[in-house]
């Protein structure tokens, strides 16, 4: 086992031709701790770990997914799912004080008990964010406390606890279970039935190609697609899913202020406008490293199974695939090439029985979901055959000479920052232009 990451084995599961899951085991799950987050310990499990030691919920079932299907304009013409931020100041002091502490959380929260209950008991643990004891007793002024409610406002956040009926069931049956959400976008996507696509974030172009593929093909089928909103594979597994017109969730390591990478601002800004940009963060959260595997058990938790594309023997996607055999959810591996070291960590999950994917039929297949019949729209849909503004058509013609950077095409096109960076973004969801590991913009074929 490469490093110590991986401490399972995966065991082949058949291939279901009807909806029912297969029966977990009843091996015992610890649960993860705050910060204490780490390499998993000690014998092997299998692919279908059981959840003794979480709730009797269950992800999401395959017959869900076509009743789950809303259209966009059907959902945001409903109320809000979650609490409007002036309505869960307790909750915000919660989520400031004890964030990292889901696992303390859980049971009273289902327990019914309110959060200033709470927020007494851990003072009187000694208890903060982490775990830690925090010297000014987490209490947040009321100044303060109001400042956090208008910025939350502003950028249009809902608040989402665990116990609100929109949280979503598959994440709720989780030991380990964000006691708050803060969501940018619309809620009740985060109950649908989901994929998550994770995979490098210096991926290949072919990898890119093939993630993006996969995401528009599934979101076409009626799935969610759930990634990181990183770059390589999880920005490229959002695009597709809105090059399908569906929604798609990112799942942040910081607030939802402190997007991060920067360069993905203005596609969190398009996800949560038919989806849902998401983070169990408080507000004005930074990027720690520390905080990315604790993320990734979101992204698992909210999904059917995770789909790796691309990973390096220590690929951070690897603990994603942890978290999706620990919460029993299936593990997908685009097969990827053996004669470097791109594929390897992915390569060698399929040795130890992942199920090889080529397409989103294989997925939708293992699932046990319906697999929809191709349409002349949908074959056309992202070839990006619309017509182009003079922009756009300077900017593809600039690239038609090569590859080139953000300052190369500013010079080149004379257009502002700003309205460079939007025609990039368009030009990206349909399929014209991708960026290369080294931050360069080439063409597309056929543009």
């Amino acid at each position: 086992m490469p490093h110590g990451l991986l401490a399972f084995r995966i065991v082949p599961v058949r291939r279901r031709s009807g909806s029912s899951r297969e029966p977990a085991d009843t091996a015992s799950v610890e649960p993860f701790s705050g910060l204490e987050w780490g390499p998993v310990q000690g014998p092997a499990r299998s692919v279908t770990l059981a959840r003794s030691r979480q709730s009797s919920e269950s992800p999401p079932s395959s017959e869900a997914v076509g009743r789950e299907r809303v259209p966009a304009e059907r959902s945001a013409a409903r109320t809000p799912a979650g609490l409007a931020p002036a309505q869960a100041r307790d909750w915000l002091r919660l989520q400031a004080r004890l964030a990292l502490r889901p696992e303390w959380l859980r049971e009273p929260l289902l327990e019914g008990l309110p959060p200033d209950t709470l927020l007494a008991r851990a003072r009187a643990e000694g208890l903060g964010r982490g775990g830690a004891p925090d010297p000014r007793g987490g209490s947040s002024s009321p100044e303060r406390l109001d400042a956090l409610v208008a910025r939350l406002e502003s950028m249009a956040v809902r608040v989402l606890p665990l116990s609100d009926p929109a949280y979503p069931p598959a994440l709720a049956a989780l030991v380990d279970a964000p006691a708050v959400l803060l969501v940018r976008g619309d809620a009740r996507v985060l109950s649908r039935p989901a994929v998550a696509i994770v995979g490098a974030r210096a991926a290949t172009r072919a990898a890119r190609g093939v993630a993006r593929r996969l995401a528009r093909e599934l979101a076409q089928a009626g799935l969610t697609v759930v990634s990181g909103l990183a770059r390589g594979i999880d920005g490229e597994a959002h695009r597709g899913a809105l090059e399908a017109h569906a929604p798609t969730v990112g799942v942040l390591a910081c607030g939802l202020d402190r997007l991060y990478p920067p360069e993905h601002r203005r596609l969190g800004q398009e996800m949560a406008r038919s989806g849902a940009v998401i983070s169990e963060l408080p507000l004005g959260t930074s990027p720690r490293a520390v905080y990315f595997p604790l993320r990734n058990r979101i992204i698992s938790g909210l999904c059917l199974g995770v789909v790796v594309v691309e990973a390096r023997r220590r690929s951070g996607s690897l603990i994603t695939v942890r978290h999706a055999l620990a919460q029993g959810r299936e593990v997908f591996v685009v097969p990827g090439a053996v004669d470097g070291p791109f594929a390897e960590g992915g390569n060698q999950l399929l040795r130890e029985g992942a199920r090889p994917i080529r397409c989103g039929r294989d997925v939708l297949e293992d699932l046990g979901l319906p697999v929809p019949r191709p349409s002349s729209q949908d074959a056309t849909a992202h070839a990006g055959s619309g017509p182009l503004d003079g922009n756009a058509s300077g900017v593809l013609a600039r690239l038609a000479d090569g590859p080139a950077t953000r300052d190369e095409l500013l010079v080149a096109t004379g257009l502002d920052a700003q309205r460079l960076a939007d025609v990039l973004i368009e030009l990206e969801l349909m399929g014209r232009v991708e960026v290369e590991r080294d931050g360069r913009l080439h063409a597309c074929a056929g543009s």
